[in-house]
């Protein structure tokens, strides 16, 4: 028998005996098109982890998520599966699975990589843009521009800034380089969730713009040098936040 029990706005779910160590469930289910019930649990606990729904070192139950989700064990169970290939949460057999620290001491190990990945995207998508992909390219930037206007939750804007990036990555026809991409994304949003709260984006924007104008000029030189000084200037921003918060 399992007690349902509210909480300041969050379901706490487990069994009798209290709230104590109970997982901090969102009171609303998001939404979902037709996933799969691993792939949604995916999706909703790695967004989870970016925004810090469930903090570092937070235990995660497998049962609770299966009961929230109103799913058996297994697809929760490959779901953390995935997310602990993604180093998002560590399992230890026969204890727990906790959610990872959030690593800020070391940022390059990630922006590295992803500048380069992103600089060898744009060089290949501008051998192969069309005009399509320059109107899709615009109305993502617009889609960003709009979200950072708003900017009340941080995940729309980290989604709408993916989209963008994701687009020319699309366009470069490499599997590989979006696969890497990906897994690096993931860290990367849960360093940016509270700069793009917090930060004015502007200049993003612009950059965005840029980006595609050298596109649309099939400028590979400056769509590089652009995509490069966009990462740059991302990682050093997310640096002097670290550095004035500690």
């Amino acid at each position: 028998i399992w007690n349902i029990v509210e909480f300041s706005g969050i379901i706490y779910i487990g069994n009798p005996g209290g709230m104590k160590n109970r997982m901090p469930l969102p009171k609303e289910q998001t939404s979902f098109e037709r996933l799969s019930a691993k792939q949604r649990v995916y999706e909703t606990v790695k967004d989870w982890i970016i925004e810090g729904q469930f903090k570092p070192s937070e235990k995660v139950s497998d049962i609770e998520i299966a009961d929230y989700f109103k799913v058996s064990r297994t697809p929760v169970r490959e779901a953390l599966q995935l997310l602990e290939a993604q180093k998002l949460v560590k399992s230890y057999p026969g204890k727990a699975t906790l959610v990872t620290d959030l690593e800020t001491d070391n940022i390059e190990k990630w922006y590295q990589p992803m500048a380069t990945l992103q600089q060898l995207a744009v060089t290949l998508a501008v051998e192969r843009v069309t005009p399509e992909y320059i109107r899709r390219l615009r109305k993502l930037a617009d889609e960003f521009a709009e979200c950072v206007k708003e900017q009340t939750k941080p995940m729309p804007i980290l989604h709408a800034d993916k989209e963008f990036h994701s687009c020319i990555l699309e366009m470069a026809g490499n599997e590989y380089i979006t696969d890497f991409c990906d897994v690096l994304w993931i860290h990367i949003q849960r360093l940016e969730y509270g700069f793009f709260r917090d930060t004015p984006l502007e200049e993003s924007i612009d950059e965005h713009e840029k980006i595609i104008q050298a596109l649309e000029m099939k400028d590979s030189y400056s769509a590089s040098v652009l995509v490069k000084s966009h990462w740059d200037r991302t990682a050093l921003m997310i640096k002097e936040l670290n550095k004035r918060d500690e």
